[in-house]
């Protein structure tokens, strides 16, 4: 008995090496990025508004967060495109196309693959996005440092962590890039322990 686990063990190990040791990354997806279904929205998020919002506890339709009122926020840019709900999950979904397709995938690559690598290429691959959409202005999705004192998205507590904060147009979701989980900002059970968001 003993031995048939060790020869499935070992089964399962090659089989897992042999694809990922003959995968072509050739991000022939990056071709098939969706675009912006309505670019004539004109609907926009401002420093003002993120500022009111995030100085009040509040978060989407003002409902109450513990997100602290002294967090430290970046913007790049002046105002920001909410994102359209169901673009956002045709967006995930193409994500995770992508990152399963050319094996960037979060097993064990320590600091060379690991949280912030994977919150920021979600929020680049956003801005690709918008300008592959001929779009003047950047979606709203930003990167956010947090401290993970629980669990969320299949991602253990322990130390900072970077997440996604996408601003749609229903709500504000906290997005785990690693595994394609998202919730409510207001929801989210690290929100009163975010330091960091770079929009």
């Amino acid at each position: 008995m003993k031995n048939g686990k060790i020869i499935i063990f070992f089964a399962l190990l090659f089989g897992v090496f042999f694809q990922t040791s003959c995968l072509e990354r050739t991000f022939e997806e990056v071709k098939e990025m969706p675009k912006i279904e309505n670019k004539k929205e004109r609907n926009f998020l401002t420093k003002m508004d993120v500022g009111r919002h995030f100085s009040q506890q509040k978060s989407f339709n003002w409902k109450p967060t513990k997100v602290p009122t002294d967090i430290k926020i970046i913007l790049l840019d002046s105002i920001y495109k909410p994102v359209d709900y169901f673009f956002f999950l045709k967006f995930n979904k193409w994500f995770e196309e992508l990152k399963f397709n050319n094996g960037i995938l979060p097993i064990d690559k320590a600091e060379s693959l690991d949280c912030d690598n994977f919150a920021m290429l979600y929020k680049s691959l956003f801005g690709i996005a918008s300008y592959n959409s001929d779009s003047d202005v950047e979606f709203a999705v930003a990167v956010a440092v947090v401290e993970q004192r629980n669990e969320f998205g299949g991602v253990p507590k322990g130390y900072l962590h970077m997440i996604n904060l996408v601003f749609c147009n229903n709500g504000w979701y906290m997005f785990e890039p690693q595994t394609g989980d998202f919730i409510n900002l207001d929801e989210y059970p690290n929100q009163e322990y975010i330091k960091y968001i770079i929009l």
